[in-house]
């Protein structure tokens, strides 16, 4: 009695066999289109379907035991994930809070640096003045660029370790499909951001067939045949 693994080989061997008659096939005649149909109709069509046989048990103890293991993970991850999302979104929330904060008070900073640098700069005027500088070195001193930056503002709050700072984590949205394709279509943006919708295009040109008429698309027709053991 063979055993699964003798079956494997016979059917490996058997394949082997088939795909090198196949590669062999050149129909230029009445008998050689009759070997070829042969061929498909009493070795290969048959030996796929052996193939499946001796897999489709086994795809199955596997995907059944996939789907259990998958419901399993997902009693507990599920949960976990949601939970994790929501707390991410609460974290995140803080950090954009406090860095507005940050960002408000490194502002009010830089413009009281700003004025102290100001009112230096007014009293080295006025000193140069009272020491008999002209009046248009006393205007250059008074208009020169404040050149002052004030120094950075400590965050509010000490991140804990193993959370990382906020990384930008851009995505885009379609909010008018016409106003995209109309810049396409003038050549303001590359076609490439506009994908066919190919599913429903076949089924249109299955529909439709050669009477199809989309602009920019053709119907092909790529005849096959099949073949069916008696």
């Amino acid at each position: 009695m063979a055993t699964t693994i003798d079956q494997e080989q016979e059917l490996k061997q058997e394949a082997l066999t088939v795909t090198q008659k196949a590669a062999l096939v050149k129909i230029t005649d009445q008998p050689s289109y009759d070997s070829a149909s042969a061929l498909l109709l009493e070795q290969i069509i048959p030996f796929r379907k052996r193939w499946a046989e001796y897999w489709n048990p086994l795809k199955k103890a596997a995907y059944d035991s996939w789907k259990a293991i998958t419901a399993k993970f997902e009693e507990g991850d599920a949960p976990a994930a949601q939970a994790e999302r929501v707390v991410k979104a609460a974290i995140v929330a803080w950090d954009m809070e406090q860095e507005r904060i940050r960002q408000e008070a490194q502002r009010k900073a830089q413009e009281e640096a700003e004025r102290l640098a100001k009112e230096e700069q007014l009293k080295a005027a006025i000193a140069a003045e009272q020491a008999g500088a002209s009046k248009e070195q006393v205007d250059d001193i008074f208009s020169a660029p404040v050149a002052v930056v004030a120094a950075p503002v400590a965050p509010t709050y000490q991140r804990a370790a193993g959370i990382s700072k906020m990384r930008e984590n851009w995505s885009a949205e379609v909010t008018d499909i016409a106003k995209l394709v109309k810049a396409v279509a003038a050549g303001k943006v590359s076609y490439e951001y506009i994908l066919p919708n190919q599913v429903a295009l076949n089924a249109r040109a299955k529909a439709d067939k050669s009477t199809m008429n989309i602009p920019g698309v053709i119907a092909r027709n790529i005849p096959v045949i099949a073949g069916r053991v008696k």
